[in-house]
């Protein structure tokens, strides 16, 4: 008797995580789906930065705008910093600092700098992630999905992504990093289609004479 509750138990346990990986999986396809059926995209965000190690939280605006297969065209605007990507060449500005880093775009990486719609879009290889709840915040129906990385070694242990159902689209990205540091991205404004001239994605490091340049190409 005492086995064949084991067994019903288990039975249990596994059904709903498959079923809970089944939603998971229809939810972002749905999601991936609608960002790939853009031609182009510009995102408004807020970013707050938690420092739990220092007790400090800042918050931050930005703008990301992106085209071309893959969104492989982009530029991320923000107080203190911009980045810049031609397709095969990725500029990023620091203005506090005044320095620019020179480097290859490098769009198997799934660090957000290196392309930050590509989250949204690609497959998640290398990711395992799990339906978690449906809920409701400022009147819009949300699903919460968690994301863990296979890596053992990767620099966070969960990101965490709601979905608005009515859109399809991300309004929330929640990063915890293994060094106590949390980021967290809500997405303000979504437009699409928008007809954007490549020349927005080449930075002119000659607009800024007296930058340090280092060229990590």
């Amino acid at each position: 008797m005492k086995n064949y509750f084991i067994i019903l138990i288990s039975l249990f346990l596994s059904v709903n995580l498959i079923s809970a990986q089944t939603d998971a999986r229809k939810i972002l396809d749905a999601m991936t789906a609608k960002i790939n059926s853009y031609n182009s995209v510009s995102i408004d965000f807020s970013i707050v930065h938690e420092d739990n190690q220092n007790q400090i939280t800042n918050t931050e605006n930005g703008r990301i705008i992106a085209k071309g297969k893959d969104f492989c065209k982009f530029k991320i605007t923000m107080p203190n910093s911009d980045v810049y990507c031609d397709g095969t060449t990725k500029w990023f500005y620091m203005k506090d600092v005044d320095e620019i880093n020179i480097t290859l775009a490098d769009f198997d990486s799934e660090e957000m700098n290196d392309n930050p719609v590509k989250f949204f879009t690609n497959d998640r290889k290398n990711m395992k992630y799990s339906y978690k709840k449906t809920f409701t915040e400022n009147q819009k129906q949300l699903d919460e999905i968690d994301f863990y990385p296979k890596d053992r070694n990767a620099a966070y242990s969960i990101i965490r992504l709601h979905i608005e159902k009515a859109t399809n689209h991300p309004l929330c990205v929640k990063y915890f990093g293994k060094d106590g540091n949390i980021y967290t991205v809500k997405v303000d404004k979504i437009t699409p289609n928008l007809v954007i001239d490549d020349k927005i994605f080449n930075f002119d490091t000659s607009q800024y004479p007296n930058a340090e340049i280092v060229d990590l190409r």
